[in-house]
């Protein structure tokens, strides 16, 4: 159960934002949908690049028992829950901003 208790963590914080975004927010967001995917492809990518320089370059190390297993350009350099995790970081990031700075019940004037 160790190995999936960071998973686990990330997914279970990532439903409590999105819930508290979409519960009055839901019509808004639903019609920024293709902004959300948007931001959430060019994270994909982003990390796609990147974290296998930092990790081939020493910047951090991943401990192979709280990842799933699954990895991609090798072990030790990028696992599958990198992926999961900037899709609903980015996806949360992209929601809030658009509720807080351009939804018609906006809190950022």
């Amino acid at each position: 159960m160790e190995r999936y208790t960071p998973t686990l963590i990330l997914i279970g914080t990532a439903i409590i934002f999105h819930s508290i975004l979409w519960a009055r927010n839901a019509t808004f967001l639903w019609s920024r949908r293709r902004t959300i995917l948007l931001v959430m492809a060019m994270a994909e990518v982003w990390q796609l690049v990147t974290d296998p320089i930092g990790a081939i370059w020493g910047a951090w190390r991943i401990n192979q028992n709280q990842v799933l297993g699954i990895w991609l350009y090798g072990v030790g350099i990028t696992p599958i829950d990198n992926l999961l995790g900037i899709a609903l970081v980015s996806s949360a990031a992209a929601c809030a901003v658009l509720v807080f700075g351009y939804s018609p019940r906006r809190w950022i004037w």
